[in-house]
């Protein structure tokens, strides 16, 4: 499983280093990949290690990698990050930004002479939980696996059902009403629906995700250039990026007829 865990983590530490993708696309992409590279891909979805092994190292790096956006710009790519946000902003004194990894002195102060960036020594503390959280994780989580273990002995009549019964509560308490239970059932039916037609969820997840910020982007950016239709045109950088994603598109529909 060696092989499979590194390719995992590189794949969940670069997501997770980008803004806004948070665990689920890094464990999708890492699956889709394990099953490409796999000499028995037809044993995916079954429980096979491999599966099993991909997703979670993907999902387990992303939580590092997903202080960087975190730090920096103040964006979010899981829950996880989200708490660690809640968390910084109950103490207070810190500013997500650029400026968190500024090393050099900035602050003078009477008594003290000239200090070091406080939101740097924030943010390594937060780093130094990290690394103790992740040593717990190793100790007492090795312990606790032993015994979740048992779970796999419950047949499937049991525990689907109560997957499914937590899952649609979450779904209701979370939105507060049918509007929840509804969106839960309709994102039901088209997994089901894509699963049928073995299609891919990655590029679905990604644009579920990644759409209201893009969205937010463009709106921002539009308003910006003074309302001109074509201000995406106007830029190197934006016109490298759209040639880009024209080609792998094509690419895409290529190598799709070829299958």
């Amino acid at each position: 499983m060696t092989p499979a865990v590194l390719r995992s983590a590189a794949i969940g530490t670069v997501i997770g280093a980008l803004p806004g993708i948070g665990t689920t696309t890094a464990a999708t992409l890492s699956y889709d990949v394990a099953k490409q590279r796999s000499k028995t891909p037809e044993d995916f979805g079954k429980g096979t290690p491999e599966g099993v092994v991909a997703t979670e190292a993907a999902n387990s790096a992303v939580s590092g990698a997903n202080l960087i956006p975190v730090m920096s710009l103040g964006i979010p790519g899981n829950f996880a990050a989200v708490f660690i946000i809640l968390a910084v902003e109950t103490i207070g004194d810190f500013s997500f930004g650029p400026q968190v990894f500024q090393f050099t002195p900035i602050q003078q102060v009477e008594g003290f002479g000239t200090i070091v960036n406080a939101n740097l020594v924030m943010a390594f503390g937060m780093f130094t939980m990290m690394v103790a959280a992740n040593l717990f994780n190793w100790t007492l989580g090795g312990v606790l696996m032993g015994f979740l273990s048992h779970l796999v002995r419950i047949p499937k009549t049991l525990i689907l059902p109560a997957i499914l019964t937590v899952s649609l509560v979450a779904a209701y308490v979370q939105d507060g009403g049918y509007l929840g239970l509804m969106t839960a059932c309709i994102f039901a039916v088209i997994g089901y629906a894509l699963r049928r037609l073995d299609i891919s969820i990655l590029p679905f997840v990604i644009g579920f995700l990644l759409a209201p910020t893009l969205e937010g982007l463009v709106r921002g950016s539009f308003t910006a250039s003074g309302g001109d239709p074509f201000f995406l045109l106007r830029s190197p950088i934006s016109l490298v990026m759209l040639a880009l994603a024209v080609y792998l598109l094509v690419r895409m529909v290529r190598q799709a007829r070829r299958a």
